[in-house]
């Protein structure tokens, strides 16, 4: 798991989510698959992958003329360094503290609170 901080933010997280659903993608096609479901322009697009390219959560190389795009950070390890910030500004850390608010405050499905009775005990066990 990565223990580096990474802030993305929420316009860069939609061209990072293009990449996660399939990697590597051209300019080209990246572009378009942003400009279907936002009412960006395509110099917009080209910004947020500049900064990405920055932050280091995306690689660019070049075939002839044609740049291609793939993410360097997976989803998993984004939603763990955002998960863990979110944890720390606003739990102390207390990951049982998070937990704790969103059972007392969500209506969790039996599925859900199956998944985390399970999950709970591989933890437990694990230690």
């Amino acid at each position: 798991m990565m223990n580096k901080k990474i802030s993305i933010s929420d316009a860069e997280l939609e061209v990072l989510k293009e990449l996660w659903q399939e990697s590597p993608l051209t300019a080209r096609q990246l572009t378009d698959r942003v400009m279907q479901h936002t009412d960006w322009s395509e110099p917009t697009i080209k910004t947020l992958l500049r900064r990405l390219l920055q932050k280091n959560a995306v690689e660019r190389r070049q075939e002839e003329n044609i740049f291609i795009y793939s993410a360097l950070v997976s989803c998993e390890q984004y939603r763990y360094l955002a998960g863990r910030s979110l944890l720390n500004r606003l739990f102390n850390g207390m990951t049982s503290d998070f937990v704790t608010c969103l059972v007392r405050n969500e209506k969790l499905s039996d599925d859900e609170i199956e998944s985390l009775k399970k999950l709970l005990e591989k933890a437990s066990a694990e230690k």
